[in-house]
């Protein structure tokens, strides 16, 4: 059967312009507006502003403010414990967000009240979208902000001054009629130009019962998803998230962007300078994955790295699961018997890249020669990377300058199964179905392995608990879900606070050849010995730097009293006498 995937248009309404038609040029076409819409085009444009890439905010990576990357030696104010009342982020996203419900809801009341410009099922399915993006609005609001002020008309200047907080729960359960809408409305598949569709409302829909704990809708809407039919997991992991991988059975929910049409991210944050390797195109490699993401990924027969034979503490890359090597640069030896030395390093875009300090010299692959000088490694530099990792994730080979113009994933069908897993794992209603669901993400990681997936047997509610939560982490790993899940299972306060640790500062790395350093790097490298980890798969770096083979970098300090809910703006609580402040603010 063929299958269809949720693409959103990319808005690009300047063409627009070229229209002669006086009533037309009366109306914006960039934003929702008080006049009334004409024509279904207007109506078209106007649910357009709702797709903007603005609008829908996930806890970005390269912000470092999870414990799967860092940037430098730098803290953002998340994991440095210093959110306030004035924090920026949290304003920003307050002040789109409600800009974005705004615009949403003025084009949702002229659908409601146009006459026989819209055919019936125009007027049905663009309903159905506005509410899909409401209900995807107020979702994020209430999952970082708690209480928020709650509104489904238009407020009045007045009004949005004497705005108060409305219980979550309440604006829940809007949130469960606003997706419940577009589930109604809007159809499976579309052809030609996609919007969103039946299958992206009850994914979206999971996950906002997940992220609240309604473990009984989690799974109920996750399993409405997959019994659609439509979708399926991408056949390559790393593939998919290319910039050539424009479609895919896997892609419910995204956000494409063209470098061609202008539609790239903005470059405060899709510049790729802080991921790219040292010395490659402008890259600085100032933000790059923790030692804690690394050690969480299994090895290939499924056991944590503390407690598989295979894991080999100078090869890190060596036996493991195969997103390991998709999500990180790897490096070293890969597996036995492949004669690969612990200075190996791996091609990306275009050289060899290792942190090793005895390769101050790498190889180039657009030459095929031994002469790139390998600013990587700490003995080249030693502004090189903190902890000698980089991403491979999203990053292509193409991407020689310029913006990323690959796909926005906001929701894939990886995810729908494993919210449909964890959320009957909660409920204790482990089945052969959340295995499958678990083993279905799993084999299409070992897919292009030449190893077969460690199949996951257990019905243990516990065990499983940590085997989808780990999978988590393996499978999302710099999509911004993580910090979201540290959020909703409480952990933060234990992964965002203490010290994080990396490589030795570069004087100890540096010149490695001058006798005893030489033996000293060559008997502790890349780890001295295997971390432990603990009950929720956090590794303890601490007795490598009590033996010498780690440096602290940094001293995290996540609030618990405060910040696993971000602060209500405070410029919005001077201007409006009504608004209560979040605890610890």
């Amino acid at each position: 059967m063929r299958k269809f995937i949720n693409k959103l248009l990319v808005l690009n309404l300047v063409i627009l312009a070229l229209v002669s038609c006086t009533e037309l040029d009366l109306t914006p076409r960039d934003a929702p507006t008080s006049a009334p819409f004409t024509s279904t085009q207007q109506f078209r444009e106007g649910l357009n502003e709702s797709y903007r890439e603005t609008w829908y905010k996930l806890e970005d990576p390269r912000f470092s403010i999870d414990d799967d990357s860092n940037y430098r030696q730098d803290l953002s104010a998340i994991k440095a414990g210093t959110v306030d009342a004035d924090y920026g982020t949290s304003a920003t996203n307050w002040s789109h967000l409600y800009k974005a419900i705004a615009r949403t809801l003025s084009v949702r009341t002229q659908i409601l009240n146009q006459s026989g410009i819209l055919t019936e099922i125009d007027a049905k399915q663009f309903l159905g979208e506005a509410d899909f993006h409401l209900a995807n609005y107020w979702t994020y609001m209430i999952t970082r902000f708690g209480d928020v002020p709650y509104f489904e008309n238009q407020l009045s200047v007045e009004e949005a001054f004497n705005a108060g907080r409305t219980s979550k729960d309440e604006i829940l359960q809007k949130v469960y009629a606003f997706y419940d809408s577009a589930i109604e409305k809007l159809p499976t598949t579309r052809s030609g130009l996609q919007y969103a569709t039946k299958g992206a409302a009850m994914a979206m829909k999971a996950r906002a019962a997940l992220y609240v704990g309604d473990f009984a809708i989690a799974a109920e809407s996750a399993k409405d998803c997959m019994d659609l039919g439509v979708y399926d997991l991408h056949p390559d992991f790393l593939d998919l998230f290319k910039s050539v991988t424009r479609t895919s059975d896997e892609l419910i929910f995204y956000i494409p962007r063209d470098e061609s049409k202008g539609t790239t991210e903005s470059a405060a944050r899709g510049q790729l300078q802080p991921w790219r390797p040292r010395g490659v195109n402008g890259g600085w490699a100032g933000t790059g994955p923790t030692w804690s993401l690394l050690a969480s990924y299994e090895c290939i027969d499924g056991l944590p790295i503390d407690e598989s034979p295979l894991f080999d503490p100078k090869n890190p890359f060596k036996n493991r699961d195969p997103r390991c090597a998709a999500t990180i640069v790897a490096f070293g030896s890969l597996e036995d018997g492949d004669g690969r030395l612990v200075s190996d390093g791996t091609r990306h875009m275009g050289y060899e890249i290792t942190p090793h300090p005895f390769r101050p010299v790498a190889f180039n692959y657009f030459t095929n020669t031994l002469d790139w000088p390998n600013q990587n490694t700490k003995s080249f530099t030693p502004h090189s990377n903190y902890q000698g990792l980089l991403y491979r994730k999203f990053i292509d080979e193409e991407w020689t300058d310029g913006l990323p113009d690959g796909n926005r994933i906001l929701m894939r069908y990886a995810d729908v199964l494993l919210i449909y897993a964890e959320a009957k794992i909660e409920l204790n209603q482990i089945d052969a179905s959340v295995l499958d669901a678990i083993n279905a993400v799993r084999d299409r990681a070992y897919a292009s392995s030449v190893h077969s997936n460690p199949t996951v047997t257990t019905t243990n509610q516990a065990e499983l608990r940590y085997v989808v939560r780990n999978e988590r982490r393996a499978e999302f790993a710099m999509e911004g879900l993580r910090y979201m899940d540290i959020i909703r299972w409480r952990i933060a306060e234990k992964v965002l606070n203490g010290p994080y640790y990396g490589l030795l500062t570069g004087d100890v790395l540096a010149n490695p050849n001058d006798g005893g350093n030489a033996a000293f790097i060559e008997s502790f490298w890349f780890w001295g010995m295997t971390p432990q980890l603990d009950e929720d798969g956090i590794a303890d770096f601490k007795p490598l730097a009590d033996a010498g083979y780690a440096s602290q970098i940094a001293e995290m300090g996540f609030d618990a009293n405060r910040q696993y809910l971000y602060p209500i703006p405070n410029k919005d609580i001077l201007l409006a006498p009504n608004l209560t402040q979040n605890p610890g603010y």
